[in-house]
């Protein structure tokens, strides 16, 4: 009996199995190396130490999903939901990743050489030790994020915020940064050499003891920045904004400061810097300017009313005859009399 019961719920699990692999919505296509699922739920997946061979999961939830260990070469994650997702040791060279969410994402000691980051939200996400050489991080956001010691050589980061990132002891070479937010960045020992950091605001960073050569500041603002016993070599200041920024101790050689801001900068010789003053008024100017102010003013002030219209004033002296009722000649008649005649109503 007990055998005849086994045959049959084994021939019901076979039956129902294909029904539920057609109606299971989480995966389109999935087997140990391909793994399509647009716009699907994934969430919490295990696809650990796995060798994918193509990866399309555009705009799918992936929150906490594990992909540890694996390749994903050249996949497509963009849009995607990765909030919290595992991808250490991972590798996803020329991966697209563009509008993904990665906050608090672990992706430490992994390979993105080439991905494209466009717009994606890494903000708190661990990127330490990995390698991001070429990749395309426009407009992204990587706020507290982790890249302590990783490499991003010849990458663009135009306009993204790396507010209270962790860059200490990482590899920025050749890197564009032109008008992103650096603020309270730790550069220390980072090697910034050939960057571009123009038009950037980097205030309250810190590269303390750190060597910086090639590196373009040209505009950027570096107000309240930390330069403590660093070595600044060919580098270029040029209408920079240093207010408040601390050089003590720093070494500056072919350093161009033309334009530069240092009011209340401490200098490397301990000395502060210098505030602008404000060029006394001249007074021939500012009679000029008072008289062309007041004549602005005269010719858009409305004209007076004329007395009289052009060609019908009066000869000098004429005064008109008075009326009997003591109103002018001029009003018509009956102007000074009532409209109506009184009348008197018999018994009022």
């Amino acid at each position: 009996m007990n055998l005849k019961a086994l045959i049959l719920s084994s021939s019901v699990l076979l039956a129902l199995s294909p029904a539920q692999a057609q109606n299971d919505g989480r995966r389109s296509s999935y087997s140990s190396d391909t793994l399509v699922c647009r716009f699907c739920d994934m969430r919490y997946e295990d696809l650990s130490l796995r060798n994918f061979k193509r990866v399309d999961v555009t705009g799918a939830f992936l929150h906490g999903a594990n992909f540890s260990w694996s390749v994903l070469k050249n996949s497509s994650l963009s849009s995607s939901n990765l909030i919290q997702v595992r991808m250490e040791w991972s590798d996803l060279d020329g991966a697209d990743l563009s509008k993904a969410t990665l906050e608090n994402a672990t992706m430490f000691r992994s390979s993105f050489r080439g991905a494209n980051f466009h717009m994606a939200n890494l903000s708190g996400a661990n990127l330490n030790r990995s390698d991001m050489a070429g990749v395309s991080m426009v407009a992204a956001v990587m706020r507290r994020a982790n890249l302590t010691a990783a490499r991003f050589t010849n990458a663009n980061l135009r306009q993204a915020d790396l507010s209270y990132a962790n860059l200490e002891n990482s590899r920025v070479r050749e890197t564009d940064l032109q008008g992103s937010t650096l603020n309270n960045v730790n550069f220390e020992g980072c090697d910034l050499k050939n960057s571009d950091l123009s038009g950037s605001s980097i205030r309250g960073a810190s590269f303390v003891s750190t060597f910086l050569q090639q590196v373009n500041f040209r505009n950027a603002d570096l107000s309240n920045a930390k330069f403590q016993n660093a070595v600044l070599e060919a580098l270029n200041f040029s209408g920079a904004n240093l207010s408040g920024a601390d050089l003590t101790g720093a070494t500056l050689r072919n350093t161009i400061l033309v334009g530069a801001n240092l009011c209340k900068a401490k200098l490397p010789d301990g000395s502060i810097g210098a505030c602008p003053v404000a060029p006394e008024p001249n007074p021939d100017e500012a009679a000029a300017v008072k008289a062309a102010a007041d004549k602005a003013a005269a010719e858009k002030a409305p004209a007076a009313a004329p007395d009289a219209l052009p060609g019908l004033a009066p000869p000098p002296g004429f005064a008109p005859p008075a009326s009997p009722s003591g109103l002018p000649s001029s009003m018509p008649s009956g102007q000074g009399e009532p409209r109506f005649p009184s009348t008197s109503i018999k018994g009022v």
